[in-house]
């Protein structure tokens, strides 16, 4: 057949769009005027902000088509989209969506509209999504049954009150259905189970109370179900939800369930996820959850479970998360679980688990979160527990592991946080655990380790992470090296009662995001290096019981929002720098038991603390401690007290001056009656004195007053 010329064709072409015209042009152009008019009304009620929507103009009404958000097929607006624009200026509205016969689509969404939008006859309307603004109120503006094309309906994160709206049930095509993060109250109606086309239901994050009423076990074709966090729902979950075959997420947590879990919820053979958390749900873990093939995740934790962990479980094989943590379960880690191929997430921490970590764990998955503290463990840390190098949380602290840390873990350049403390853990720090690319927090206190701490292996390797580190109490010897200066993001640093010696190396003037430093109950000696006083975010410092000498430095004044300073127990000489008394920041420090002298400053926060603070250094001198400092004078060696104020030295003389005169009074009275039993001539009495005193009887009758006392 022979081809027809582009041109030929042009005539036609004409002839069909004029055609178009001529029929869509008069026959819906007064329609889409209508439409333009009511989206004008919309733009109107919303009290947008300025110069936004600026094309949804008066005159602009020819051209509605192409306004911002608005989409047009057949000649009418068919979808409004206008998401996250930001059009809402924060007023309080009342907006009614109507009169837009074809509109399917319609998205107000992320907008912060404040105050009510209401939709209603649009018979056509098969989206609509008013999630992420602060509309309040209630639901019941809604004219439900005129919108009976309505599949989706994504009300979230918004201020609705009152009850769950009653209307929606009228949706006989709804799919899609997201109330949640709101503050409806009361019950869910027993009628929400007759919405059989639901597949997304989620009224999650309001104020709901009641029963969970098994009548939402009706709704087969859910694969989706929220109804968790913030509500607080009476009695356990129901039974009937096993019924819910095509369901693939189940989320009724946080919401004060009780009882036990249900064993029908082995039925749904689709479901991936099952969170059931932070509830009050006690007895056993089903072993009829082992027919859920297909779970990925499960998180049963913080409840009241008991039990052991079932045997069935391992059949689990895509577990990708396992969270049982904050039970009450016993008895072994199950060896299934380093087996499980997928697993990222293991969580067991706070339960009653006893025997050893499976050694397997981490052999045969990429694992990147391990927490099994606070149980009863024991054994060692599993070799292979980065083997897939993604690990990157490994939490086993408070439980009585023993052996080394494992040497793989100091080439794990995946760990971000490693918490070992509170275990019986030995031998040495492996190389370069403290020099990890990612590492944010290590924490090793509380066991047996010994050894030094480690060099950096790789010093020209920059960029350390690190901002927590605890070595404390433990059987570290040797210095501090030098290496930790490559570690620039410390803001904790606690490595006491060690065995550590040698000079606090100068480098610590490095650390300048340094917030902690505890060093004490070591063997450290030498001088404190002026290089502390470069640490200026320092707010707690600790060197206290080391074998430290030579002068305080001054330096130290400089650090302006230190507030804990404890040099105590050490051998440091010569006098505390009046800097450090005139320091306004510092609210508790130690001095006590060095080798200081001279007078101690009587300014700034020194002279709050108590005498304790400054014990054991008898060259010590200052009204502080009541201990005057004496100064020779040039005529004659004589010695003169400066002047002071009045101490509590003062105080306990005026107190036995009191004494004194008390005794003198009854010493009187007891002559007096004397002699009026011995009949004296006069009455007449006299007063001696054992000792030669510079003052009389009407001198301390005078001294006698409360204030004294």
């Amino acid at each position: 057949m022979k081809a027809l010329h582009p041109f030929a064709l042009l005539p036609f072409l004409i002839f069909l769009l004029l055609s178009t015209d001529n029929a869509s042009g008069y026959g819906h152009g007064e329609a889409l005027h209508g439409d333009a008019l009511a989206l004008l009304s919309l733009k109107a009620s919303l009290s947008c902000r300025p110069h936004v929507l600026r094309s949804w103009l008066p005159g602009n009404v020819a051209s509605v088509c192409e306004w911002t958000g608005v989409r047009c097929a057949g000649g009418r607006v068919v979808s409004v989209d206008i998401a996250n624009m930001n059009v809402s200026t924060g007023a309080p509205v009342t907006a009614e969506v109507t009169g837009l016969a074809a509109l399917a689509n319609l998205s107000l969404a992320g907008n912060g509209i404040v105050g009510a939008v209401v939709v209603s006859a649009l018979p056509e309307l098969r989206y609509v999504n008013v999630s992420g603004n602060q509309l309040g109120g209630g639901l019941d503006g809604w004219d439900f049954p005129s919108l009976p094309s309505l599949e989706v309906f994504d009300a979230y994160d918004n201020n609705f009150s009152s009850s769950l709206p009653p209307g929606v049930t009228a949706l006989a095509r709804l799919r899609y259905l997201d109330l949640g993060g709101n503050y409806f109250s009361g019950v869910i109606p027993a009628s929400y189970g007759g919405m059989l086309a639901l597949e997304y239901l989620s009224l999650n994050g309001n104020n709901l109370q009641g029963a969970i009423p098994p009548e939402l076990g009706n709704l087969t074709s859910l694969r989706e179900l929220y109804l968790g966090y913030y509500n607080a729902f009476d009695g356990g979950i129901p039974a009937e939800l096993g019924r819910l075959r095509n369901l693939t997420m189940l989320d009724v947590s946080n919401c004060g369930l009780t009882g036990s879990i249900p064993s029908e919820l082995g039925g749904l053979a689709s479901l991936d996820t099952l969170f059931l958390h932070t509830n009050q749900l006690t007895g056993e873990i089903p072993p009829e959850l082992g027919h859920l093939t297909a779970l990925t995740r499960l998180d049963l934790s913080n409840n009241a479970l008991t039990g052991e962990v079932p045997s069935t479980l391992a059949s689990l094989t895509s577990l990708r998360l396992l969270n049982l943590f904050l039970n009450r379960l016993h008895g072994p880690v199950p060896d299934f679980v380093a087996a499980l191929p997928l697993l990222e997430t293991l969580q067991l921490f706070m339960n009653n688990f006893t025997g050893r970590v499976p050694a397997g764990l981490g052999a045969n998955a990429a694992l990147r979160l391990v927490d099994l503290s606070s149980n009863r463990l024991t054994g060692m840390i599993p070799e292979m527990l980065c083997s897939s190098g993604e690990l990157h949380t490994a939490i086993l602290m408070n439980n009585f592991l023993f052996g080394p840390i494992p040497g793989p873990l100091g080439s794990c350049a995946s760990l971000t946080r490693v918490r070992f403390g509170h275990n019986y853990l030995n031998g040495t720090i492996p190389a370069g655990f403290l020099y990890l690319p990612r590492l944010n927090l290590l924490e090793l206190q509380n066991n047996l380790l010994s050894g030094p701490v480690p060099s950096n292996p790789s010093p020209t390797l920059a960029g350390s992470q690190l901002a927590q580190l605890n070595l404390s109490n433990n059987l570290l010897s040797g210095p501090l090296p030098a290496a930790l200066a490559n570690l620039s993001a410390l803001q904790t640093l606690l490595v006491s009662n060690n065995r550590l010696a040698g000079a606090v190396p100068p480098e610590v003037g490095e650390l300048r995001l340094l917030v902690k430093l505890d060093l004490s109950g070591n063997e450290l000696s030498g001088p404190i290096p002026e290089a502390i006083g470069r640490c200026g975010q320092l707010t707690y410092i600790d060197l206290s019981t080391n074998n430290l000498s030579g002068p305080i430095p001054e330096a130290i004044a400089g650090i302006r929002v230190l507030n804990y300073l404890n040099l105590s127990r050490n051998q440091l000489e010569e006098s505390i720098p009046a800097a450090i008394g005139a320091m306004s920041s510092l609210t508790a420090a130690d001095f006590s038991y060095n080798d200081l002298s001279g007078q101690l400053p009587d300014t700034g926060q020194l002279r709050y603390l108590n005498e304790t603070a400054f014990a054991g250094n008898p060259r010590l001198c200052g009204p502080v401690l009541n201990r005057p400092c004496n100064i020779s004078s040039d005529t004659g060696g004589s010695t003169a007290v400066s002047p002071r104020r009045a101490t509590a030295g003062d105080y306990k003389l005026v107190f036995a001056l009191g004494l004194l005169a008390c005794s003198v009074v009854f010493a009187v009275a007891a002559v007096l009656r004397a002699r009026s039993y011995r009949g004296g001539p006069d009455g007449a009495w006299r007063f001696t004195a054992f000792h030669k005193v510079d003052f009389g009887i009407a001198e301390v009758i005078e001294c006698m007053k409360d204030g004294n006392v």
